[in-house]
């Protein structure tokens, strides 16, 4: 088994101010590609993989004003893939459709609500097309759905309700009913949105539970091995990682706290960033790795504690 390790890193250049990215492939050649949004230069970088670890020179596609983060899925049916993209500034989110050989037709630009900042994929209303949806961070405290009509264009937005300044947005099945719902990590109000969703692209009114200070991303994972969705917050402020575990009918046991850069518990500065979900030593196990911000470093916890595999459901989290 390998060691884990990393050779030094290639750098290849892209827009100004990178701010997301996502991985796909963009030209069907079976090897993998990147699209990054540039916060600072309105554009969206595309950079065709080589299959040797590099990369062909960045395409620049011209989007909103301030993108923030992109998405993947073929929103036109024509087996090539496509690009979500949020536009922070212009309140809008972006659609490129894709030719299938790593180029894209000129955006399209859907409106959403005040400043939002993050885009997930999935099929809301069971008609195998893929729906958006959109939180937005500019003091409207909603998420908005738009359900795709399979041509590359989407219906009126819909909004729901959320916490006090919705961050991050993540999709699965937390109650088993075989319909997609939603998971918002709320900076504002030091929470998480779970809205059930009724398989018609509508939603429930959103329960709450309490993370940690001012939740920037989320992450969805099996994290105790019982096949029931588990939520992973990362609290710049309190700089930690809240653990949610899943009940199975959209309720989550109140969560855990682990420090993770520099200064755990400090309301001053920041901390962690963003976390992803990843089985980093190979046994099978979802770990989490976590970006932290002022520390300048990447947090890896290894999924063994028996906290987290044993935790016991008592209790709701309910705020």
């Amino acid at each position: 088994m390998g060691e884990g390790r990393f050779a030094a890193p290639q750098d290849f250049g892209v827009g100004s101010g990178p701010l997301s990215i996502a991985v796909g492939d963009f030209n069907g050649d079976g090897v993998q590609d990147l699209a990054v949004a540039n916060r600072d230069s309105n554009t969206v970088s595309i950079l065709l993989g080589t299959g040797d670890g590099r990369f062909d020179l960045a395409l620049s596609l011209v989007v909103g004003d301030s993108p923030t983060s992109v998405a993947i899925g073929d929103f036109n049916g024509d087996g090539a893939q496509d690009l979500a993209v949020v536009n922070s500034f212009s309140s809008s989110v972006s659609i490129l459709l894709g030719t299938g050989d790593g180029r894209f037709a000129a955006a399209l630009n859907f409106a959403v609500g005040t400043a939002p900042n993050s885009i997930a994929v999935g099929d809301f209303n069971a008609d195998k097309r893929p729906d958006l949806v959109v939180t937005n961070g500019g003091g409207s405290n909603i998420v908005f759905i738009l359900l795709g009509q399979g041509d590359g264009t989407f219906g009126t937005a819909l909004s729901f309700a959320v916490g006090n300044g919705p961050r991050s947005v993540v999709v699965s099945d937390f109650n088993g009913d075989g319909h997609l719902d939603l998971a918002v990590v709320n900076g504002g109000s030091a929470s998480a949105s779970i809205l059930l969703g009724a398989g018609d692209g509508m939603f429930g009114t959103a329960q709450h539970f309490r993370v940690g200070s001012r939740p920037i991303s989320l992450t969805v994972g099996d994290f105790n091995g019982d096949m029931i969705p588990d939520l992973a917050a990362a609290n710049f402020d309190s700089r930690s990682i809240s653990v949610l575990l899943g009940m199975g009918d959209g309720g989550f046991a109140a969560a855990q706290h682990f420090g993770v850069g520099s200064g755990f518990g400090c309301v001053l500065g920041g901390g962690p960033s963003s976390v992803a979900v990843g089985d980093f030593n190979g046994n099978g196990i979802p770990d989490l790795a976590v970006a932290n911000f002022d520390s300048a470093n990447v947090s890896i916890l290894m999924n063994s504690s028996p906290l987290l595999r044993y935790l016991g459901r008592s209790g709701n989290g309910t705020k």
